[in-house]
């Protein structure tokens, strides 16, 4: 499968991947699979997951995911199929664990795929920067944004963003966003600009 907007090389890192995850593919069948390939960024449309992806600290792209999908329909939909005489014990008993462990999580919109292709093999989901999220136009952690973060969002400047920590701190965490009209400079009308930038979770 072609990888829009991808180098050969990236194609190569693919495959190898595929070769070390999806061998779960041989030996225990995805049951459950939600269907629907990603889609490159330019034919997302409303109710798909944005998902980044990140092969050996390099980002690969974000993906388009059907809703419920899960991390194995994402692995398996930019991957290759995986000739048996390649599967090798150890990615098998990788792929079991995996496949155990996280291939049926459903995933978020907004979340990062860390995957190290190489050993020890790994797999941990984060999160988007807050850049590539409102990028994406995608809500951020209010409890969790720097300094930086903030001011990527429109009307806030720094000395706001200065006095959102400051409010989280004394606090703890933000919950529910109305305490941001607490904030000099943020009235009701404003404060309804804002929210779709933000989420608040601990």
């Amino acid at each position: 499968m072609e990888l829009a907007g991808q180098q050969p090389d990236g194609l190569a890192v693919m495959v190898a991947l595929a070769v070390l995850l999806y061998t779960v593919n041989i030996l225990i069948p995805l049951r459950g699979s939600t269907g629907g390939p990603a889609e490159p960024l330019i034919n997302s449309k409303k109710g798909m997951l944005a998902i980044a992806l990140n092969v050996d600290g390099q980002e690969r792209g974000v993906y388009f995911m059907p809703p419920q999908a899960t991390i194995s329909d994402l692995l398996l939909t930019i991957g290759a199929t995986i000739p048996r005489e390649l599967a090798k014990e150890f990615a098998k008993e990788f792929a079991k664990e995996f496949e155990r462990r996280m291939g049926t999580q459903r995933m978020l919109a907004g979340d990062e795929i860390y995957v190290t292709s190489v050993e020890p093999f790994s797999l941990v989901i984060g999160k988007m920067s807050a850049a590539q999220s409102l990028a994406l136009d995608l809500p951020i952690n209010i409890n969790k944004a720097t300094l930086e973060e903030l001011i990527l969002v429109p009307g806030i400047g720094e000395s706001t963003a200065a006095r959102i920590i400051a409010l989280r701190q004394s606090r703890g965490r933000l919950r529910p966003l109305e305490d941001l009209k607490e904030i000099s400079g943020i009235k009701e009308k404003k404060l309804d600009t804002l929210k779709k930038y933000f989420f608040s979770s601990p």
